[in-house]
């Protein structure tokens, strides 16, 4: 990798024992691969790197910005999303160490104050999105991603994600495990479980950011349009083992996102998991947030109208979903029945009713949807 230029090849032994690390635009073969960073054809190790909150620990840690490149070789740790791992050597082995919920209150101490020593062995690339405090923790013999209010935050962040999580799953839409843990010093840290690992193994995994082929400049502004449902739902048609099955939860997933107002749906809150058999499928839904942000529109495309919130604008891409206009009529009465119930399943997962008057105006619970 030289500057913003990155080349990738699979080496010989990868070729005959290995998998193509993203089956549609880096396919297993001798070819060499180039993109201006690591995006496009080498999105895939894109997705290894840390989110905004791994890059603010890894600038204060270092005093000093560093490249995607320095970043991925920091250590050879699988704890990044996804099965990759990197290293300077072939000699070096992975490291697989976690952290248990004692450190984690040492984490959530430091949060609170920051003039404290550092956190040792403090993990950069365990995250898919996001610019919110978090941290690997190991409970259970199972892994998941802690994380914590942060302290400008008003509201209850992580017990509504915990009630969002639960409400979509009573909606259908398959998402991971979550807990909802009281701190110390009063506030929540919500616990969610890895999907990118089977029995400790991890799973490889590609964003929707690569998958949607969003390409960014060297000042990380988006220089395509390609930020779209639409689009992520025809790659899962090329993609996924079970196309529709998956372009129709992708369709749940945003009906829901529109009646929670969760406008925090970007591209790098989806993904596609490989099993351990091969083959690829839709990663379950996860950073789902009840009235995260004031706007009605999503982050993506959904539509003509482009990111507005509005399921008449949804209905008019229905054969980009494979629906017909009963079948996504008939989706979108179910999710709407069932989100009605919400005030209950929030206060049934630990949410205060203080924080659900809060978040009220958010639910569209009362929508019509005899026009449909």
């Amino acid at each position: 990798m030289k500057g913003r230029l990155a080349e990738f090849w699979y080496g010989e032994n990868f070729l005959e024992k290995g998998y193509a690390l993203d089956p549609l635009k880096l396919p297993l073969t001798r070819q060499v691969f180039s993109s201006d960073g690591l995006q496009g054809c080498l999105g895939v190790l894109g997705d290894a790197l840390p989110d905004s909150w791994g890059r603010y620990l890894i600038k204060r840690q270092y005093k000093r910005t560093l490249s995607d490149l320095q970043i991925l070789m920091l250590d050879a740790s699988r704890q990044r999303m996804g099965a990759l791992f990197f290293s300077n050597t072939l000699d070096d082995a992975p490291s697989d160490e976690s952290h248990n919920l004692e450190w984690m209150l040492q984490f959530s101490d430091w949060l609170n104050d920051n003039s404290k020593d550092f956190p040792e062995h403090m993990e950069y690339g365990s995250s898919a999105g996001g610019a919110k405090p978090k941290c690997l923790v190991n409970t259970d013999e199972q892994e998941w991603i802690a994380k914590f209010q942060p302290g400008s935050e008003p509201l209850d962040m992580p017990a509504i994600e915990h009630g969002t999580l639960r409400l979509a799953h009573a909606c259908g839409i398959p998402v991971p495990e979550s807990r909802l843990i009281a701190l110390p010093d009063g506030k929540h840290v919500i616990l969610v479980k890895r999907f990118d690992r089977n029995d400790k193994e991890p799973l490889h995994y590609l964003s929707g950011h690569t998958l949607c082929g969003v390409l960014v400049n060297d000042t990380g502004q988006v220089i395509n349009d390609t930020r779209s449902y639409l689009i992520l739902a025809d790659t899962l048609t090329k993609l996924s083992s079970q196309a529709q099955v998956d372009r129709c939860d992708l369709f749940r997933r945003i009906v829901f996102n529109i009646l929670v107002n969760n406008h925090d749906d970007h591209v790098k809150n989806h993904g596609v998991i490989r099993s351990s058999n091969g083959q690829w499928r839709l990663s379950p839904a996860f950073d789902l947030v009840a009235g995260e942000g004031g706007s009605r529109d999503l982050a993506m495309d959904i539509g003509p109208e482009g990111s507005k919130a509005s399921l008449s604008n949804l209905m008019q891409s229905l054969d980009s979903f494979g629906l017909t206009k009963k079948e996504a009529t008939n989706e979108i009465i179910a999710m709407v029945t069932n989100i009605r119930d919400w005030k209950n399943i929030f206060e049934n997962s630990g949410v205060n009713i203080n924080t659900i008057n809060k978040i009220e105006w958010a639910i569209q619970d009362t929508i019509d949807v005899s026009g449909f």
